[in-house]
């Protein structure tokens, strides 16, 4: 899928007024990416023989609630950022660029046109690259909020809370500032981890390690933090399970029900 396309399918009613891609008779005169790169000038060069163009501008104005082109740079960037993309060389929006050759970190951008109407976006001119149609990440985005929340997102989310809460004297100030700081993506110290994987794995390791060794206090406390729905839907997947044995099933069903089991076992047998 082209990132155009998967603009589009995010939001088909989305302004186009600013669109591109070939570039006008002022990019034919210099090096640019928005060239023909068998006929123009462009600052790389790919190995086929196919004329094409190796970047597209997208208009701004989105069109669609819960959605900003800050909000839609933001997950491509940090996609790139984190090495499940590495088909784009430069995003540029709003006086701001982003770009592959220095590890996809933001500086101010200081070209004629500050792209404050449209986001541009150059890909690479590798083989590899060009082929690839896999997913941009902005329909995973629209699926699932939270696995792929944006800086912004999180900042907005966070001085929505405080000014509910804090008087108008208090809305600047260092603990503020702290809210801005998404947990998951920053390090723990000088450990290079970020606070995500040492919170899940760190603590799946945990459990699991108690887990083998009081496997039934464990899981008496897991139970105990657990809605009665959840705890139904655990009960009936255990007995769903082909591959476990009654004993396993009784010992599980124990667990889950606790104090209740024996209660559970007369309701059952009336």
């Amino acid at each position: 899928m082209t990132l155009r396309t998967e603009f589009n399918t995010l939001s088909p009613g989305r302004d186009k007024s600013t669109d591109g891609s070939i570039g006008d008779t002022a990019h034919s005169q210099s090096s640019s990416d928005h060239n023909p790169d068998e006929t123009g000038s462009t600052p790389y060069e790919d190995a086929d023989s196919i004329n094409e163009v190796h970047a597209i501008d997208v208009d701004k104005d989105l069109r669609k609630a819960g959605w900003s082109m800050q909000k839609a740079v933001e997950i491509i960037v940090m996609r790139h950022r984190e090495g499940r993309d590495n088909r784009l060389q430069n995003v540029i929006y709003n006086r701001r660029i982003w770009s592959r050759s220095w590890g996809w970190t933001t500086r101010t951008y200081t070209g004629a046109n500050a792209h404050t109407q449209h986001a541009h976006f150059s890909a690479r001119y590798t083989t590899a690259q060009e082929r690839d149609t896999r997913p941009w990440g902005l329909l995973e985005a629209e699926d699932d909020d939270m696995a792929t929340i944006t800086q912004s997102d999180f900042n907005a989310r966070m001085d929505a809370w405080w000014t509910a809460r804090m008087s108008p004297n208090a809305r600047e100030n260092p603990q503020r500032a702290a809210l801005r700081v998404a947990p998951w993506q920053q390090n723990v110290g000088r450990t290079g981890r970020s606070a995500h994987e040492v919170v899940f794995t760190d603590m799946l390791q945990l459990l699991q390690q108690a887990a083998g060794q009081n496997p039934q206090a464990v899981g008496e406390l897991v139970v105990a933090g657990m809605e009665d729905t959840a705890v139904a839907d655990a009960v009936i997947g255990a007995l769903a399970d082909p591959k476990r044995s009654d004993e396993e099933i009784a010992a599980s069903l124990r667990t889950a029900l606790g104090d209740r089991a024996a209660e559970v076992g007369r309701l059952l047998a009336a």
